[in-house]
């Protein structure tokens, strides 16, 4: 049905199309919009609002710590740091005692300090002195004792003095081999012990018997191979224990029993697989457990037995591959889990059921493909829940901060984020789609001298305008979901929808790029073979066209196929549905999208330039007419020929260079994706119609035809019948064209040349 309105006529059936397009996927989630505040949502708050504090309304979950007030009272913007990261970090990298030792020296307090050694107050400083064994005469009062730096090999008891107010001992890389039973026996008052970086591969039973005040001990980077079930007997009254790149790759069952007062156990950077049922049972005082940077392939519900107190647990950088329901045990204290950089595809639900508690979850770094709804609906007191991509919020709904909050093209309320791509994707959508049509409806209605070409950009308009219709697509989705997009963002990915844009785009990209490589080819034949021109037929044209559209079909139609190589997610791993995989470069298929967009195109360019180049350069050798017209025709087809490379250059080798860079392991900012789809890629589809079409000489001549008849009126047309457009033109561009005449005889004896020229007309 067709109704008038204006000059124009409004196609119903089309109209309710788009309509249906726009509006087909339901707005689920929203609330009553509040009387007072119109931006936002009346209490009780549905599913992904939060109640402000002092008022009764609701503020949708991505306005939380948002950088900016929405709630009247300003509470949206309160608790938006993560203190449970925090903790860690800080636990992880303690500042050591001498960490400012220059800012602190001050006078020595010691009676007699040795002279090979340093003094301020009651520490004393014998780091860096080529030391092969401790000092003599130590003073009594010392507090602080560093050796740093130094040749102590073997360290036994006779070792050291008596020296009971002695409460901080450095040994940090000093070459420390072999520590002898009790080798700190005479140190009984010690409280913290550094043993940082040596060449430690065994602790013995007893090693640390007598020193029962020890509050601190830290063994990191050392290769301890062996550790012995008793290693440790003797500190009661441990609190901290760093156990960090010790090359661990087993642990004794009872090897903690005795750290009854441990608070903290650092165990990153070992090679450790599994750990022994009930390892942790005797360390009820325990907060703070690191695991980070291992092997773990699982974990037993019974490795954490008895850890009821711990507040931190980092498994971080493991191979875990799923959560059960067991894999956590009873950990109902817990507050912050960080399980970043594991392999975990599926998460069972009820995994988190005893953790009542638990206020931080990093998951980032893990290949979440087969989450569930449900698989957080446990955490009730989670504030803040960390992903790699902002469209699993979607499972978490009830989390006050999810992050990330968009991918650079999209966000938790945008299909296209940014302001200026919304605008700018129906723009060159547009100027694409009406120079594409404006080439198709020309080239149909005006007749060509030279059907095969003109037939070539006929087919390389229609490739083009298929990007447009994909613009136009992404275009009004993205208005669609507009202000909730996390609603309906994994139906949106999933959607035959997005597959259709993902084969569109393609389809459009590639197909171009083959249609652009024959164009030039049948140009190089024409310019260096000019004899070859007879050979030029519609029906080779058509075949060549029809084996291109068939190869680009196929490249683009394969990921749909199903085909376990391509995935579930080919098209669709981000909103605007381009399979560029740029921030996860090797994800699957990951080498089918490489061969399309470095591959392919790149070949393509590559032959481009050269082809270009040669022809530019047997074009300047033809020596045709006079020199002045050589030159200027020279500038003229080399600004042309720059124009047409150029454009393939910035539209193929900077995707190029991007996925180089991506896969050479640099991080790539996330909205690049998105400059990338709504510019780089359509800028061959909205060009091609002006390099190929609206400013050659063909069909300026055109133009310039229409415009003098309408102009003219119809006696004077008669009359002046016999001047030709030609003339017409070199009268009105007297100063910019220059016309050569030659005669028959000189066009017979210059024949090859000739047909060299006459395949300007479709260059310039």
């Amino acid at each position: 049905m067709w109704i008038k309105k204006g000059l124009g006529l409004i196609n119903m059936e089309k109209l309710w199309l788009f309509c249906c397009l726009i509006f087909c996927y339901p707005q689920s989630g929203v609330g009553i919009q509040h009387s007072a505040y119109p931006h936002l949502v009346a209490a009780p708050c549905p599913t992904g609002y939060f109640p402000c504090n002092t008022s009764d309304v609701c503020v949708e979950q991505r306005k939380n710590c948002d950088s900016h007030s929405d709630c009247p009272d300003g509470s949206d913007e309160w608790a938006c740091e993560d203190h449970n990261r925090k903790n860690l970090f800080d636990q992880l990298f303690k500042k050591r005692p001498d960490a400012d030792r220059e800012k602190n020296m001050s006078g020595c307090e010691l009676r007699t300090p040795p002279n090979e050694c340093s003094c301020s107050k009651k520490s004393l400083y014998c780091n860096q002195r080529n030391l092969r064994e401790v000092p003599l005469l130590l003073p009594q009062n010392v507090q602080e004792l560093d050796l740093s730096g130094n040749k102590l090999h073997i360290l036994h008891k006779s070792y050291f003095p008596v020296l009971r107010n002695l409460d901080t001992l450095l040994l940090t890389s000093s070459e420390v081999t072999l520590l002898k039973t009790e080798a700190f026996g005479n140190l009984m008052y010690l409280k913290q012990l550094y043993l940082t970086n040596n060449r430690i591969s065994v602790i013995t039973n007893g090693t640390f018997w007598s020193n029962t005040n020890l509050k601190l001990l830290v063994l990191s980077h050392n290769p301890l191979s062996v550790l012995s079930s008793g290693a440790f007997m003797g500190l009661m009254n441990l609190e901290d224990l760093d156990l960090r790149e010790c090359g661990l790759q087993t642990l004794p069952p009872a090897v903690f029993d005795d750290l009854a007062k441990l608070s903290s156990l650092l165990l990153d950077g070992n090679k450790l697989e599994t750990f022994p049922p009930y390892i942790f049972q005797n360390l009820k005082k325990l907060q703070i457990l690191s695991l980070s940077r291992n092997k773990l392939t699982t974990v037993d519900s019974l490795t954490f037995e008895g850890l009821e107190n711990l507040k931190s647990l980092a498994i971080s950088q493991n191979k875990l591959h799923s959560l059960r329901r067991d894999t956590f045990g009873n950990l109902t204290s817990l507050l912050k889990l960080d399980l970043q950089g594991n392999t975990i595809r599926s998460i069972e639900r009820k995994t988190f059921s005893m953790m009542t508690k638990l206020d931080s979850l990093n998951l980032k770094k893990n290949p979440l493909k087969a989450l569930r709804p449900g698989a957080f609906d446990e955490l009730l007191q989670l504030n803040y829940i960390y992903f790699d991509e902002f469209h699993l919020c979607s499972f978490a709904l009830h989390v006050r901060v999810c992050e990330p909050r968009g991918d650079g093209i999209s966000s938790i309320a945008h299909l296209l984020d940014s302001v200026v791509l919304r605008i700018s994707v129906w723009l060159v959508a547009f100027v694409a789609g009406l120079g594409n049509v404006a080439v198709l409806v020309g080239r149909f209605l005006l007749a060509e001298p030279n059907e095969v070409h003109s037939f070539y950009i006929k087919n390389l308009s229609l490739a083009d305008l298929l990007m447009s219709v994909y613009l136009f697509i992404i275009a009004a989705y993205d208005v669609a979901f507009r202000g909730h997009y996390i609603h309906h963002e994994t139906r949106w990915r999933h959607s035959w929808q997005c597959s259709m844009c993902g084969f569109l785009s393609t389809l459009s990209s590639e197909s171009s790029v083959l249609i652009l490589t024959i164009i030039t080819i049948d140009r190089y034949t024409s310019i260096l073979y000019p004899l070859s021109l007879k050979r030029r037929t519609i029906a080779s044209a058509s075949i060549a066209m029809g084996a291109v559209w068939s190869v680009a079909i196929l490249l683009s139609a394969l990921p749909l196929l199903d085909i376990d190589y391509y995935g579930d997610e080919f098209y669709g791993n981000n909103g605007v549905c381009l399979p560029l995989h740029i921030h996860d470069p090797f994800g699957q298929a990951w080498e089918y999208s490489t061969f399309l967009f470095c591959g392919l195109n790149l070949a393509a360019f590559l032959f481009i330039l050269f082809a270009y180049i040669s022809m530019f350069f047997t074009i300047s050798h033809s020596k045709i007419g006079l020199r002045s017209t050589q030159q200027l025709q020279d500038r003229t087809i080399a600004k042309r020929f720059a124009f047409i490379v150029g454009t393939d250059f910035l539209c193929w080798v900077p995707i190029v260079l991007i996925k180089v860079i991506a896969m050479g392991g640099v991080e790539i900012q996330k909205d690049l994706y998105a400059w990338v789809a709504v510019f780089l890629l359509p800028v061959n589809s909205a060009l091609n119609p002006v390099l190929y079409t609206l400013t050659t000489k063909l069909f300026k001549q055109h133009l310039a035809k229409i415009v003098y008849s309408c102009r003219t009126p119809a006696h004077t047309a008669n009359d002046t019948s016999g001047i030709s457009l030609t003339s017409i033109l070199h009268h009105r561009n007297s100063k910019k064209t220059m016309i050569t005449t030659f005669s028959e005889g000189f066009k017979k004896e210059m024949d090859s040349n000739s047909n060299v020229l006459k395949n300007l007309v479709y260059l310039d």
